[in-house]
């Protein structure tokens, strides 16, 4: 077993059996602005997953006796090691935060910057990068640029007290420590969420839209469906071979969505057909099948004659921007069959397609068969 299956399944286990799991994150000075010193700390928080209780620590609620912002400062700080002293055997989930310029190293390098004293804990032994984790799991494009909101975005998350990390750093430079702390207490919030929705095999990301239970295992739905196109030539050449009777022929596009429909009812109880979609400069469309549990829509494509890279990529971004309007649809995956060879870069075109026309509103994978 690899080393990210043991990871997901110790945490399952942990999940199941109520252990600790905290997420932690904080917010900092701009990198950009500290070039002889570790950047300074504004806020941090943590969110335990057995209560479901966010703790925020922030320089607006130093108490009064910590007058100067180097004082504030370190009160933060500290909260932050006490916190670490009594969760001493949990679960920490953080989000990239085993850089020497943000994390564990960098929260020690300024708090020895200035107190001039070790800190008084070690970073916890039981560390998980939940970020790092989604990336072995799913791919490094799991999500769009910016991947803790993208992921968020994705999967419906309260959004109204995030800040990206650009912003918390100019509201750092102006002093609104209240904001960063509300911001930071949404991120680390968002950090257990994710985890919870990735142990429990319903997270979506731009390449996943949840789990199938099958044979015992969680089998991911999307990788299903790629799987699933991957043997329709196969099963097609099966079908049209037979020693008594006539033979299954496949002639058309509807005779490819017969064989496929049968293929998905295999994993999945409710696969629809030909749903509609709202209509797209004057006409109406439907996607091909829909699988309302996993808000997936499936369409199927075939290349032919004049029908090349170029007119592919043009229809997908028709597509999209048809299903984007379908509330059923958050995932829409494309098959392209092009098994005469009529495209000529269908490795590139696959990768630009999901770049170009994926969203945190519509993730979109695009799978060519052309062997």
């Amino acid at each position: 077993m690899d080393k990210t299956k043991l990871t997901l399944q110790q945490l399952r286990k942990a999940v199941e059996q109520n252990s600790s799991l905290v997420s932690v994150h904080y917010a900092c000075e701009s990198f950009l602005s500290t070039k002889d010193h570790p950047a300074g700390i504004a806020c941090v928080a943590f969110h335990d997953l057995q209560t479901g209780d966010t703790l925020a620590y922030s320089r607006s609620d130093a108490p009064p006796s910590k007058a100067t912002d180097k004082e504030k400062e370190i009160h933060v700080l500290e909260r932050f090691y006490a916190e670490l002293q009594s969760r001493e055997g949990s679960y920490f989930l953080h989000w990239n935060m085993n850089r020497p310029e943000y994390g564990f190293t960098a929260l020690a390098a300024r708090y020895e910057y200035l107190t001039g004293n070790t800190p008084p804990a070690s970073p916890p032994h039981q560390r998980i990068d939940v970020d790092g984790l989604l990336a072995a799991t799913f791919g490094e494009t799991y999500a769009p640029h910016g991947r803790l909101e993208g992921i968020a975005r994705l999967n419906n998350m309260d959004m109204r007290s995030f800040r990206t990390g650009k912003d918390e750093a100019e509201m750092f430079s102006r002093g609104e420590w209240g904001t960063l702390s509300r911001s930071t207490a949404s991120k680390s919030w968002i950090i257990a969420n994710a985890l919870r929705l990735l142990v429990d095999g319903k997270i979506l990301t731009a390449s996943s839209a949840g789990s199938v239970e099958f044979a015992g295992e969680n089998v991911d739905a999307v990788a299903l469906v790629l799987a699933m196109g991957d043997r329709v030539r196969p099963v097609m050449r099966s079908l049209s071979v037979r020693s008594h009777g006539a033979p299954l022929q496949f002639k058309n596009e509807y005779d490819d969505q017969y064989l496929c429909r049968a293929l998905l009812v295999q994993f999945f109880d409710d696969v629809r057909d030909e749903e509609y979609v709202p209509s797209y400069a004057g006409g109406n469309s439907r996607i091909d099948f829909l699988i309302p549990r996993f808000k997936l829509g499936i369409e199927l494509k075939h290349t032919r004659d004049g029908l090349k890279d170029k007119d592919v990529g043009e229809q997908l971004v028709i597509d999209v921007a048809r299903y984007s309007a379908h509330n059923s649809v958050s995932h829409l995956i494309c098959l392209v069959f092009d098994y005469d060879g009529h495209l000529r870069n269908p490795r590139a075109l696959e990768d630009d397609l999901r770049r170009e026309v994926s969203s945190p509103e519509m993730a979109v994978t695009v799978r060519i068969y052309d062997r």
